[in-house]
C-alpha cells in the first residue's frame, strides 16, 4: 500500500530555464504538429481542367479543354466535359445546348492521375464577332454504380476568346 510520497518534482522559481524550455519546446511541437496537418491539407491533389486548344489556324473553330483527374480511393475517375459561352445580355455563363456537351466517359479504373479532353469544334460566325468560351467538368469517382465522390471545376475565366460557336461537335480524346 502506497502511503508515502518519497520525492515531488516541480518546476519553481529556482529552475525558471528548464521550465521556460520545456515550454518553449512543447510550443514548438503543438506548432509543428498543426502545420504538418494544415500542409497536408494543401496538397491534397484536386482535379483541374484547362483550355488547350483555342481556335487555332490549323483547325479553326475548335476549341479543347484538358482534365486531370487525381485518384480517390481506387475508384474510377468518370468526366463530363461542356463548353459554356458569357452570354452578355445576361451577364453569365450559359452551356452551350447543341453539342456543347461530351457526356460523361471513364478515363481510368482509378490506381493514379489520369488526363483526358474533348475537343469541341465551332462554326465560326460572321467575321467581327467575339465569344468568350470556358470548360465546364463535371468529375466523378465510382465504385461500382455507385458515386463516392464528386467534383465540378471551371478552366480559368476568359481563358477562350473565339469567333463564337454556332453549330459544335464534339471529338473524344
Amino acid at each position: 500500500m502506497l502511503d508515502t510520497v518519497r520525492r515531488v518534482s516541480s518546476f519553481d522559481a529556482a529552475r525558471p530555464r528548464g521550465a521556460a524550455l520545456l515550454a518553449l519546446a512543447a510550443t514548438l511541437l503543438a506548432a509543428l504538429a498543426i502545420g504538418a496537418a494544415d500542409a497536408r491539407a494543401q496538397f491534397v491533389p484536386r482535379p483541374w481542367a484547362t483550355i488547350n486548344a483555342c481556335d487555332p489556324a490549323e483547325d479553326p473553330g475548335s476549341v479543347g479543354v484538358r482534365v486531370s483527374v487525381p485518384n480517390r480511393r481506387d475508384a474510377a475517375q468518370w468526366v463530363r466535359i461542356r463548353i459554356q459561352f458569357f452570354d452578355g445580355t445576361l451577364g453569365s455563363w450559359r452551356v452551350v445546348r447543341s453539342g456543347g456537351d461530351g457526356g460523361f466517359m471513364k478515363l481510368s479504373d482509378g490506381g493514379g492521375r489520369v488526363f483526358g479532353g474533348t475537343t469541341f469544334t465551332f462554326t465560326p460566325p460572321k467575321a467581327g464577332s467575339q465569344l468568350k468560351l470556358r470548360g465546364l467538368v463535371d468529375v466523378e469517382w465510382r465504385s461500382g454504380k455507385r458515386v463516392v465522390s464528386r467534383s465540378q471545376i471551371t478552366t480559368p475565366l476568359g481563358t477562350c476568346t473565339s469567333s463564337g460557336p454556332t453549330r459544335p461537335t464534339t471529338t473524344r480524346g
